[in-house]
């Protein structure tokens, strides 16, 4: 089975068992909770639609609790899955176009995605498009929709996480766009983390998130918008492994993270606007403004919600906070997870770097795990999700000084001699 695929499985189960795991659903209502989710079909990734006994679901349940999120992992099979001609990405696309026009017919959607490219006439008629939309419960929201102000009882019990502009650099004369990644604390509005960046990737998101877990601890649940980094399968599946829920707001309902929207609108109206962009040189000394006024300023300020600090409230649950236990274990939380094949020349590239691998892997796939922010060096791990081998940048200078052992076969220049 494609890694890609048993990645999707291994989140899936994890989004049926992560209500119980983030103690969101009491021990007295697991009975219940399991006879509801059994009670219902899914699509799973492989395409196909399935139901599942509650022995199946405390397997899972157990895998995890062993395991963590490897456990939930599908063993590898020899034989192949049905082919699906819509699936994964082409799926959310066809929805996010309906969505974002609900008055488009299948033929609209259809030769929009001829032309985009997303699509071809031999791969995929009108016909299965039609067949698609016509099977797909779409959510239809009214301008009625009824909404009502919600907040969580205890820190960490939710976090919400957005995006914004930041402040315009000017560096050398060449001009610079910022952008702001924040997390904050729905309970107690506190800022567990927020940083500038000059990009507002997926890099960019998970380092303001690690920042956010070292400090303030694991959150049972992250409420996000649907934006391409906050589904990457990266992300979903850091989430999985700390144990927290990843959800998304409805698309096109800003209203719904109300919390996140207020904070950037505060950190414009108090920040922001009010600091001289100019007489900053670099991206760092923009971050020290903006970490001193989070948290000399806003973190440790009475806020009119909760009618005390932000900080204040935070802490006083201190005693229900959740951390990992070191270092170590938060950066292995926080690897990058790929698939690679190992070249003839036992080596794997990772963003255009090349890494030397043992012999034994090569023309073998085998699973990376890497540091984006440390590149020197990743990690190769089995199936069970263990680590095999440490793996470096090659030094092709150096290999040219490595000793032959005897085993190994010479170079043979006898066609090369006269005779």
């Amino acid at each position: 089975m494609d890694e890609n695929l048993r990645q999707k499985i291994a989140l899936f189960r994890y989004s049926l068992i992560a209500p119980i795991i983030a103690g969101t659903v009491s021990q007295d209502t697991v009975k219940e909770y399991l006879q509801d989710i059994c009670a219902k079909k899914y699509e799973v990734p492989d395409g196909n639609s399935k139901e599942f006994a509650p022995a199946t679901i405390k397997e899972w349940l157990r895998q995890y609790r062993l395991y963590g999120i490897d456990g939930l992992y599908p063993k590898n099979r020899c034989d192949k899955g049905k082919s699906r001609k819509i699936f994964g990405d082409l799926k959310n696309l066809i929805v996010e176009l309906k969505l974002s026009n609900p008055k488009a017919t299948a033929k609209s959607i259809y030769y929009t995605l001829l032309a985009k490219g997303h699509i071809t006439m031999d791969t995929i008629s009108l016909s299965t498009i039609q067949r698609y939309l016509s099977k797909i419960d779409l959510p239809v929201e009214s301008a009625n929709t009824n909404r009502r102000a919600f907040e969580f009882e205890f820190p960490n019990d939710c976090w919400q996480s957005d995006c914004s502009v930041g402040p315009y650099l000017t560096i050398d004369g060449k001009k610079y766009k910022t952008y702001i990644i924040a997390f904050l604390d729905d309970s107690s509005r506190l800022i567990l983390s927020c940083k500038a960046f000059y990009s507002d990737n997926l890099v960019s998101l998970l380092h303001v998130f690690k920042d956010a877990v070292a400090k303030r601890g694991i959150p049972k649940k992250i409420f996000v918008d649907n934006g391409k980094i906050y589904r990457s399968l990266q992300m979903q599946h850091i989430c999985a492994s700390l144990g927290s829920v990843l959800c998304f707001a409805k698309p096109y309902s800003p209203e719904s993270k109300g919390k996140i929207e207020r904070l950037f609108r505060t950190l414009h109206e108090q920040w922001s606007n009010v600091i001289d962009w100019n007489s900053f040189s670099s991206i760092e000394e923009l971050n020290e403004s903006l970490n001193t006024y989070i948290e000399k300023h806003y973190n440790n300020s009475y806020h009119c919600g909760i009618k005390k600090k932000p900080i204040e409230k935070f802490l006083s649950n201190a005693q229900n906070l959740r951390f990992l236990k070191s270092k170590q274990e938060l950066d292995y939380m926080f690897l990058y997870r790929i698939t690679r094949k190992v070249n003839n020349d036992s080596t794997i590239s990772i963003d255009n770097i090349i890494y030397e691998v043992p012999g034994k892997y090569t023309g073998f796939k085998i699973n990376i795990r890497y540091d984006p922010t440390n590149r020197d060096k990743a990690y190769i791990f089995d199936d069970n999700g263990n680590l095999s081998e440490t793996i470096f940048q090659v030094n092709k200078i150096d290999n040219t000084k490595v000793r032959r052992t005897p085993k190994e076969k010479t170079v043979d220049f006898s066609s090369f001699n006269p005779q």
